[in-house]
């Protein structure tokens, strides 16, 4: 069974049909399965009445599961009736049989136009139109020879290949209709959670940003008037590593409410303001080197979660490396995006813990909500890799703002390769 929208070779049926596709046709073909389960219903009374019980039985016994299953457990196995050649074949042969008792009857030219109707919906026009080839010479030669019964052969024939074009038609809007709903639930939760993310932002801003910045010039204020009054040359310095530490605070929360607006896009120019401003307070150089055109691959979701991603890795190098040198590469392969920090410090201890910290916690949450990896190992000459693959956004569908990793991503042990001897760090 294929996609309703794009119809397959004539010999075999489509192997494209998706779970949108065949959510979408569910209900449709339920009801066209439950249409043909009424009709072989009647079918068997009309072969009782003709005398022909058995037959008539046994007729519908074997034509039933090929309308009961589908309509019991399409959401589940759907694309697997919908791909079995060998099931479509058979029920092309139950449905003829199934014709028999009810030759000559009404019953038959509903009977066959279901069918049809549920081989279009969900095996396109062309195929759909090959199947419905033997449901249409069955009824040519099931009426009497005369005018009235060639008539009627011929209107059943015609009905039996409009309703394979009706099912088709049916099928490809039923998708269309899907796909808009899908996309209209994803673009209402994407603006909640923008508004929620434009909500955090200007409560960070009225509390936390403003408190930073009073906090900032009173420390400065403070450092200044004890350097003025003499005070010790001890208390001097607290006063002015306070004040460093109350600026660096607030410069990251200015970021972090720049990172909630979405006002820093793109990584280029981003990740080489991250490795300057890291420079300044730390002295330890940086070299920073992004693949040009790397903007216009990496999506902006991906940007965010490299933007996160660098900046943690730079912070792990002051806290833990002792490095002298800093570099910074980011790579694409293809639409995914790799970046590789590395280090000449001392190293990682030979066991790392499975979760790490909070910083290397979130790196590896973030890597595994996008489906990436990370990986430690050491740098040559010494030092440490660490090395983040984020593979590229799915189209057509908006990442979760900035970067949400709200989804909870439990921890997992690294692998055995993941972490040794030295510093590394690289996203993909």
């Amino acid at each position: 069974m294929g996609s309703s929208e794009r119809d397959g070779p004539a010999s075999l049926p489509p192997r494209g049909m998706d779970a949108t596709t065949q959510r979408a046709i569910g209900p449709a073909v339920r009801l066209l399965c439950q249409v043909r389960l009424v009709v072989l219903a009647f079918s068997l009374v009309l072969a009782m009445l003709n005398g022909t019980g058995w037959l008539g039985a046994v007729l519908v016994v074997l034509a039933a599961p090929f309308s009961f299953v589908p309509a019991l457990n399409w959401e589940t196995r759907g694309r697997i009736y919908a791909r079995n050649g060998i099931l479509l074949a058979c029920d092309i042969v139950v449905a003829v049989v199934a014709l028999i008792p009810l030759a000559g009857s009404p019953l038959m030219a509903v009977y066959a136009a279901a069918t049809a109707a549920l081989w279009g919906l969900f095996a396109g026009l062309r195929l759909g139109l090959v199947m419905a080839v033997p449901l249409c010479l069955f009824q040519l030669t099931a009426y009497e020879p005369s005018w009235q019964g060639f008539v009627t052969g011929i209107s059943g024939a015609a009905l039996t290949a409009v309703m394979t074009w009706t099912g088709t038609m049916l099928g490809r809007r039923l998708r269309k209709q899907a796909v808009i709903t899908a996309e209209l639930a994803t673009t209402r939760e994407h603006q909640a959670m923008l508004a929620e993310r434009l909500r955090l932002a200007r409560d960070l801003h009225d509390t936390v940003a403003g408190d930073l910045a009073g906090l900032s010039l009173t420390t400065r204020g403070l450092a200044d008037r004890l350097e003025r009054e003499g005070v010790a040359r001890g208390t001097v310095e607290v006063a002015r590593r306070l004040s460093d530490a109350v600026q660096t605070a607030h410069r990251h929360t200015r970021s972090a409410l720049g990172e909630l607006r979405d006002e820093t896009r793109g990584v280029t120019g981003p990740v080489t303001d991250l490795a300057r401003r890291w420079t300044e307070r730390t002295g330890v150089p940086v070299d920073v080197m992004v693949r040009a055109g790397a903007d216009e691959i990496i999506g902006p979701g991906r940007a965010r979660h490299i933007r996160a991603v660098v900046t943690e890795l730079l912070e792990n190098v002051r806290k833990h490396a002792g490095a002298s040198r800093v570099e910074v590469l980011v790579t694409t392969e293809g639409p995914a995006a790799r970046v590789l920090v590395t280090d000449d410090g001392r190293g990682l201890p030979a066991e790392v813990p499975a979760t790490g910290g909070y910083g290397l916690r979130g790196i590896r949450e973030r890597a595994a909500l996008c489906g990436g990896d990370v990986t430690w190992t050491p740098a040559p000459g010494g030092g440490t890799t660490a090395r983040v693959l984020l593979p590229a956004e799915p189209a057509g569908r908006p990442e979760r703002p900035n970067g949400d990793v709200s989804d909870v991503v439990p921890d997992r042990p690294p692998r055995r390769s993941e972490h040794r001897r030295g510093r590394t760090a690289e996203v993909v």
